[in-house]
């Protein structure tokens, strides 16, 4: 009877108090995010391997318990998508625009930053003032990127959309498309990791109406808690 007694009580305490992580939902987190020099690079096997929004979210990561498993590389658009139609989904780095506000809730910053349309250095003939100038030029974005958003939303209609960043700045060398919208360390490091030396393309006006803060987001579906979580353990690294 004593043993039956111990071991009631031991079951009552573990369907109480049950294990970290079920408890609050963080074993459900999924953390999605794409190859992006410098703010994030992605080995040949798919892992994620480092970049300057990297660092920030996996000391998030190991400050709440989480495995680094719960972190995937994947394509943007479907890394967004995810975000967008999976609870306990989050995505990395991402802008935050009004669009995007209806189904994620932009939990942290991890940066800011500005961004300028690039040109190829001997294009001098590629120089737009203005964004009334730059509509007719053909851009490269990346499909539902910010910056795809931004320029759609300003009427901007010879976008050349790829799926990858650096494969947009390969096609801004090649003469593929005339301007590339970035950030000043985004495209030096994707000039780097394709052997390219930064003086191929030269730096034009600055996007300034475009909110270029790069931010960690939820699905808006996500428990309220598990969102409380990371941001309270964002904030409280130095």
């Amino acid at each position: 009877m004593r043993l039956r007694l111990q071991f009631g009580a031991l079951l009552a305490a573990i369907l109480l108090f049950p294990t970290p992580g079920r408890a609050d939902g963080l074993a459900q987190v999924r953390i999605y995010t794409d190859d992006d020099p410098p703010y994030v690079m992605v080995g040949p096997g798919g892992q994620v391997m480092g970049g300057t929004t990297v660092e920030k979210v996996t000391r998030v990561m190991r400050k709440l318990g989480l495995p680094f498993s719960a972190l995937q590389a994947a394509p943007w658009a479907r890394a967004y998508q995810e975000a967008k139609s999976r609870p306990y989904a989050m995505v990395f780095p991402i802008a935050r625009t009004r669009e995007r506000e209806k189904y994620l809730d932009f939990t942290f910053k991890i940066l800011d930053t500005d961004i300028y349309f690039y040109r190829l250095a001997a294009r001098s003939d590629i120089q737009p003032r203005t964004l009334d100038e730059a509509r007719k030029y053909s851009i490269c974005v990346v499909l539902n990127d910010y910056r795809h958003e931004f320029l759609e939303e300003q009427g901007f209609v010879r976008l050349e959309v790829s799926p990858d960043s650096t494969l947009n700045v390969r096609k801004l060398a090649a003469g593929r498309c005339d301007l590339l919208p970035s950030t000043e360390s985004g495209i030096a490091g994707k000039l780097k990791a394709l052997g390219l030396d930064r003086a191929l393309v030269a730096r034009g006006i600055r996007l300034d109406k475009l909110d270029s803060g790069l931010y960690a987001a939820f699905n808006k579906d996500t428990p309220p808690e598990v969102i409380a979580r990371f941001r309270a353990a964002a904030a409280e690294l130095p």
